[in-house]
């Protein structure tokens, strides 16, 4: 026989029938008007070419072949149960679900501390991956479904993707504790002298503010001073520690890195633009239960209080 012609639903009866020896009962257990159950019979006997079923002092028994499909189809309409099941019911405290989340360096190093401290004291046995990669394929991947969470600063994403405002972020100044020239305050005049550090990871959000920078130079006629152009977060807080530059950076990168150097803190002596960290996902993962968790903890971990939720966020 050809499974592209075989109505799936039929096998819902065979199993039926099979368990309970009766096309009555299997009729009262689906549901379905007795017609309907021998009807559907009827068809799969048609199908398989083979009775399936005689009738007995003992009720319906199975044939040698519906003995030998027995376990078949009992296993693929139970494997399909425990797929629905877990699509809509979700136990974190005993799943062991894997999560893979789109993330620069700047972002692990900001969500990832507080977020897998939590996960390990609610739900022990998640599994939490992180990965980085240009915006447009990490928007490829959400849409197979290798991907199942963006946590950070996105512009350019495509229609398909539901969007929830984590905070607004700030950029501040970051010099080493004992700086010769910026101690108590950073005025406009000593941040123009200093030699900077810059950081411009390469998935490009820091480009907008850098530009602004860029033009607080123009304006007072200075040309920057920028010793070293950094793609990556990783080490920068030694760097600033061990040297007179001033670095820019989101303010709680800036807090990161007091706990893992000597470092000052100082705000922009400037305006300068300020941006959304927001966490995304494909419309394809949207009504998954396990998905449903893993929002709700990220927001309930880092929605601020003027955090604002998108109307689709649940």
């Amino acid at each position: 026989m050809n499974l592209l012609t075989l109505d799936l639903n039929l096998l819902l009866v065979f199993d039926s029938i099979l368990r309970t020896k009766s096309t009555t009962l299997a009729a009262e257990e689906l549901s379905l008007t007795q017609s309907a159950v021998s009807n559907a019979l009827k068809r799969l006997r048609t199908s398989f070419d083979d009775p399936l079923f005689t009738k007995t002092k003992d009720g319906m028994l199975p044939t040698s072949l519906a003995e030998g499909l027995a376990g078949h189809v009992s296993a693929g309409l139970a494997s399909f149960r425990e797929a629905v099941e877990t699509k809509t019911s979700f136990d974190p405290q005993t799943s062991d679900r894997s999560f893979t989340i789109y993330m620069s360096d700047l972002g692990q190093m900001v969500f990832m501390p507080k977020l897998i401290s939590h996960i390990a004291s609610v739900a022990p046995n998640i599994r939490i991956v992180t990965v980085d990669a240009t915006p447009k394929d990490a928007q490829n991947a959400m849409s197979t479904g290798e991907i199942d969470l963006a946590l950070g600063l996105f512009m350019s994403f495509d229609p398909g993707f539901h969007q929830q405002r984590l905070f607004r972020e700030h950029y501040v100044a970051v010099v080493r504790d004992g700086h010769p020239g910026i101690s108590t305050s950073l005025s406009l005049r000593r941040f123009l002298d200093a030699r900077h550090a810059v950081y411009k990871p390469t998935a490009g959000s820091h480009a907008i503010f850098e530009e602004a920078v860029e033009g607080v130079f123009e304006e007072n006629g200075r040309v920057r001073q920028v010793a070293v152009r950094l793609a990556h977060s990783l080490g920068l807080s030694q760097m600033i520690a061990t040297s007179d530059l001033l670095v820019c950076v989101p303010s709680r990168l800036a807090n990161a890195f007091n706990d893992y150097a000597s470092v000052r803190v100082f705000p922009l002596p400037f305006e300068a633009p300020t941006f959304d960290i927001s966490q995304l996902w494909h419309d394809r993962c949207h009504r998954d239960a396990g998905h449903r968790w893993l929002r709700s903890t990220v927001a309930s971990l880092f929605v601020s209080l003027h955090g604002q939720q998108s109307a689709g966020q649940n």
